[in-house]
């Protein structure tokens, strides 16, 4: 698989805009204050089910590897979904435990955002008119980033405050969209803008607005950046002449340093980084299955699975050098796992799942992601430490 389970809901998405309405810099909004807004809503959904029709994302379904670790830790996993959801993606955790996201609402099959508290309080926000709203990343005072949809397929970037307030911007000659994929404390937002080729280039915008684009040499398909730490330091992966994905680094200065996973015959895809530098990601062996891999801050790249995985898939790490990711086994089911600094490994599912996604680690070592239950519903969830 040549694409990141990112880059496949950013097609899913547009895929299902082509009758987007909402003009991209259209005033109505709901759950916001800086544009027109309806008040946002809330509710207290803990290990809410309300999913009453499947949502077809096969496109997500590369996300899962094979095979069991050990058994996890005690800890406790929540799930949950707002009301009328047919499809909840946990997408992002911050130190304090919110999360952000995005569902399918059952009662307009819209896109629309959400950001649960700590407490489970859940906050949902969209752009009115618009097929799609989604929130990809949030920092640690709550600030929200990502992106709606419009008619003309330019899908521009937004931060949202926790009083909701909206600031919306858009990265010059990104005619096919503007998407954030992560926010720094100081509110810089790292993402990828696609242009009228809809090839991807990689973007930093400070809190002032200032937006600096980028794009590794020799990247014939695209850079796509996946993470941002507090030093504005910046991971991710681009695709070369031949189709195959390399990770790159992207320092604070702007320098680019691109790398390569051991056995990466079909690509390197870093999917984060932490505070100290330390990326992990997964390459894709002559097989295309799935591997772990963390790379130190000198350069030292470490591949790792769970004990009897045939396809091993990272999505994030946190400070402490933690990693979580998923990965199938011998049955074709997919489970989460958490991988200490020290190379320990625990696999875990959320309850009654068929298939277990996370996507987010924070400080604490608390997981966020999506799973699937029998009858192929996704639904949210939290693994407390």
């Amino acid at each position: 698989m040549s694409e990141t389970h990112r880059e496949a809901m950013r097609r899913l998405h547009a895929a299902s805009c082509t009758c987007a309405e909402g003009d991209s810099k259209g005033a109505v909004w709901s759950g916001a204050t800086v544009i027109e807004f309806e008040q946002p809503t809330q509710d207290r959904r803990e290990g809410d089910m309300s999913g009453n029709r499947t949502i077809a994302l096969a496109a997500l379904g590369f996300c899962a590897g094979i095979a069991f670790g050990g058994p996890a830790a005690a800890a406790t996993v929540t799930t949950f979904d707002p009301a009328g959801s047919i499809g909840t993606y946990a997408w992002d955790i911050n130190d304090q435990g919110a999360v952000a996201g995005f569902w399918y609402d059952s009662t307009d099959n819209i896109s629309k955002c959400f950001v649960r508290a700590p407490d489970g309080t859940l906050t949902t926000f969209f752009h009115k008119g618009s097929k799609v709203t989604a929130a990809y990343a949030i920092d640690a005072k709550g600030v929200s980033t990502g992106y709606w949809s419009t008619t003309d397929g330019d899908f521009p970037g937004f931060a949202r405050t926790p009083a909701g307030k909206i600031k919306t911007f858009r990265v010059d000659g990104g005619v096919n969209g503007t998407y954030p994929i992560g926010i720094t404390g100081a509110r810089t937002i790292a993402g990828a803008w696609y242009d009228e080729f809809d090839v991807s280039h990689g973007f930093v915008r400070t809190a002032d607005g200032n937006v600096a684009v980028f794009d590794v040499t020799g990247d014939t398909y695209g850079t796509w950046p996946a993470g941002i730490n507090a030093s504005n330091v910046i991971a991710g992966h681009y695709t070369d002449s031949n189709a195959v994905a390399h990770g790159f680094l992207r320092a604070t200065d702007g320098t680019l340093t691109t790398f390569d996973a051991p056995g990466d015959t079909n690509g390197t895809f870093a999917q984060g980084l932490n505070a100290g530098g330390t990326i992990a990601g997964y390459s894709l062996d002559s097989n295309y299955i799935g591997h772990g891999f963390v790379r130190a801050a000198d350069g030292t790249i470490t591949a790792f699975d769970p004990a009897g995985s045939g396809g091993t898939y990272v999505t994030a790490i946190n400070n402490k050098g933690t990693i979580a990711g998923n990965y199938y086994d011998a049955s074709g089911v997919s489970h989460g796992f958490v991988r200490t600094a020290g190379g320990k490994i625990a696999s875990f599912d959320a309850p009654d799942a068929t298939g277990t996604f996370p996507n987010s680690i924070n400080r604490e070592g608390d997981v966020t992601g999506w799973y699937t239950d029998a009858s192929g519903n996704f639904h949210g969830f939290v693994r407390m430490q």
